[in-house]
């Protein structure tokens, strides 16, 4: 009995070696890390922990690593892809956890776990782990705190054209995301973030430095109690940087871009907004409408190889489409009543009930018909639309119900470059003298095709030039009748209507 008695503790030290506390009380004892991470920017992290633990294992003892599980993606959901940091644990030879049907209820961790560490893991650690551990939880976030908390600072701050980046350590709060104690950030004004940078380049920027950030609190101790905040005090509204979903990834045709709600501020040009949403988030989808005698379809398309061309002058734009647009803008400026053949696509935009339906996009016209009759589509109210030859009623109950999105239609001109395959759009609202260029476009989940050959596939032709705004002034002006003159007697009532007709051809409320 007294030898098996005696080989107790060794079974023990198997299963973990003893801790022993060689360190002063400014560091407290050895950590026995849960390392809960996923993407490219805690594999650095995790990365440097595991160097420190082989450099000292007096200070970091053992490293866990929880992933949460692999879920299908792809189109049709049948592929399967594992998160780059569990490839990382077991090329470091480290103790991998997957978290079951990925949440924390029923999920108990071991006992010896002393300081649980977050980094990108997209899962809100709950405050019974939190007080297990004697140390509590620490997060490396890419931004300087308070600003832009969220799971996604990197693509905000990109989107609102932030010159300036940081990463900051924190606790891991009981309550909430990203409200934890600031122990350690990156001084003011922060990291400069290069021209032209994408998601991409800021996890290379931010994450080694996120991960040195990481290991000097723990060797000075910052991680025990008592914490200081050492955050800054924005002079501005406090911006976050909620998930990006699927309506984010949308082309805002009539709406304000993703960046431009996120800030606040008024864009200068819309269309540009458009190509540096494109140029943050990737491909972006839209619906297509097309058109035929006996039916109409709504195609989902998704747009890549997006960028804005400033004016059609451009040394970016080719000879060819500079002639026609140019061509284009000369007749428009003869006679802005002129009825020319003309390619158009046109554009469904998708909205969520619960969304704020476009009240300001397009601008107010004058008269103020238009705009009325839109506002009261919006809200529900029955109108008889003459110019755009709709009836809407007011919903009955169960038909609210059945309610899950409002839609509206747009028209845009294109201009195709047969030699790139691209396509050239103008802004039908807004006006401006900016283009859109659109190099890729994936119909259906399709494989991706010039979008010049799929324009031609699903779009058609059109004798409403005027209607196509090529002068520089938006809707508003080109909603005002022209003015008639004493030659010309009397307009007649049906030609004023046709000549009143918007681009918004058509607006759905389901």
């Amino acid at each position: 009995m007294l030898w098996l008695a005696a080989t107790r503790p060794l079974r023990r030290s198997i299963m973990r070696p003893p801790s022993f506390a060689t360190y002063s009380t400014q560091r407290g004892n050895p950590l026995r890390i849960l390392f809960c991470g996923s993407d490219e920017f805690s594999c650095h992290s995790l990365k440097a922990l595991h160097k420190k633990h082989k450099e000292d294992s007096g200070l970091i003892e053992s490293i866990d690593v929880l992933i949460r599980p692999s879920k299908p993606t792809g189109r049709g959901l049948k592929q399967v892809t594992e998160v780059p940091v569990a490839s990382v644990a077991r090329e470091l030879d480290l103790p991998l956890i997957t978290l079951p049907k990925d949440t924390f209820t029923s999920w108990f961790m071991k006992q010896y776990i002393n300081l649980i560490v977050a980094v990108s893991f997209g899962r809100f650690v709950p405050p019974r782990l939190l007080n297990q551990a004697e140390y509590g939880g620490l997060n490396v976030h890419p931004s300087l705190l308070p600003d832009l908390r969220g799971p996604a600072p990197l693509h905000y701050a990109l989107l609102n054209r932030y010159t300036h980046t940081g990463v900051s350590i924190q606790t891991l709060s009981p309550d909430s995301f990203d409200t934890g104690t600031v122990l350690s950030q990156t001084p003011l004004p922060g990291i400069p973030i290069p021209p032209n940078s994408t998601p991409a380049d800021l996890t290379s920027l931010l994450a080694p430095l996120g991960a040195s950030m990481l290991v000097s609190v723990l060797e000075s101790g910052l991680h025990l109690p008592l914490h200081q905040d050492v955050s800054w005090k924005p002079p501005y509204p406090i911006r976050h940087a909620p998930k990006i979903q699927t309506s984010a990834r949308q082309i805002p045709w009539l709406t304000p871009s993703i960046s431009t709600l996120s800030t606040g501020l008024p864009s200068e040009n819309h269309l540009q907004e458009i190509a540096h949403q494109s140029h943050i988030l990737g491909p972006l989808w839209s619906k297509l409408v097309v058109r035929t005698p006996r039916q109409e379809q709504n195609k989902r398309v998704v747009c890549d190889d997006i960028s804005f061309i400033p004016n059609p002058s451009s040394p970016d734009l080719p000879p060819a489409i500079s002639s026609q647009i140019q061509s284009a803008l000369d007749k428009c400026k003869e006679d802005p009543w002129a009825e020319e053949q003309i390619l158009i696509l046109e554009w469904l935009q998708i909205g969520e009930l619960n969304e704020q339906p476009p009240e300001y996009y397009p601008p107010q016209p004058e008269p103020s018909d238009l705009y009325n009759q839109f506002s009261a589509v919006a809200k529900g109210d029955p109108i008889t639309d003459a110019i755009t030859n709709t009836i809407s009623s007011t919903p009955t109950e169960g038909e609210k119900k059945k309610q899950k999105e409002w839609r509206l239609s747009l028209q845009t001109a294109y201009f195709p470059d047969p030699e790139s395959g691209a396509i050239y759009l103008r802004d039908p609202i807004r006006g401006g003298k900016g283009l859109l260029r659109i190099g890729k476009m994936t119909v259906n989940g399709k494989p991706p095709k010039p979008a010049a050959n799929v324009a031609a596939q699903l779009g058609r032709t059109v004798t409403d030039y005027r209607g196509m705004h090529f002068d520089e002034e938006p809707i508003g002006k080109a909603l005002k009748p022209s003015p008639k003159t004493e030659e010309e007697g009397p307009r007649d009532e049906e030609m004023t209507l046709k000549r009143t007709r918007v681009m918004m051809r058509k607006i759905h409320v389901y």
